[in-house]
């Protein structure tokens, strides 16, 4: 009985190798080619956050991986596309700012995310696909890395950890939508919205 206990308590403990078993000392050099993500968002209105990082070390990164964090107006620290409430009472702190419709590579680690191994010359992409349910003005940052445990660190060309950051302003009015003679649903650009 509690053989049967043990291993049907390994099982569900998802079994295979360690998330950070290509955990490696080392340091990559990469170009952040591409990062962005609107600094204008509307509330419910569909965006995307895009990093894409080229391996610019002649060695293969182990497991490219880019950790999330949101800094709220006051200088508090909140999960990946999150803010902090201070509200008594609450089992958790942390409230959505964004509903993430699409993540890259998840991991055990819950604000970061991993492509996997990159090789020279060859570039790591990270998509998510997100949508605004607060208003606010917002800092999200984003701190990269070569491996998940930390051990293989990413740099950029000027020797500093590969990091950035962006500052957005999601306003309260929800986007504009309409329907077209052909009965499909477009946005309508800000410059019309407005009018």
């Amino acid at each position: 009985m509690a053989l049967t206990a043990a291993a049907l308590a390994l099982a569900g403990c998802g079994g295979g190798e360690r998330q950070d078993a290509d955990d490696s000392d080392g340091t990559y050099r990469v170009d952040v080619v591409t990062a962005e993500f609107p600094a204008q968002q509307h509330l419910a209105d569909e965006t995307t956050l895009e990093l894409v990082v080229r391996n610019e070390s002649g060695r293969t990164i182990p497991n490219l991986s880019a950790t999330l964090e949101a800094v709220g107006s006051d200088g508090t620290r909140a999960a990946a596309f999150s803010r902090t409430d201070e509200t008594p009472g609450l089992s958790s702190r942390s409230r959505p700012v964004w509903i993430v419709d699409e993540s890259p590579g998840s991991t055990a680690y819950g604000d970061t995310y991993a492509t996997g191994p990159v090789a020279p010359d060859r570039e790591g992409r990270f998509l998510w696909r997100v949508a605004a349910i607060v208003p606010g003005r917002y800092r999200l940052t984003y701190r990269l890395s070569g491996s998940l445990g930390g051990g293989a660190k990413v740099v950029e060309g000027d020797g500093e950890r590969a990091s950035g950051s962006f500052d957005v302003d999601v306003d309260r009015r929800p986007a504009q939508a309409r329907v077209t003679a052909d009965g499909n649903v477009e946005r309508v650009p800000a410059s019309e919205a407005r009018r």
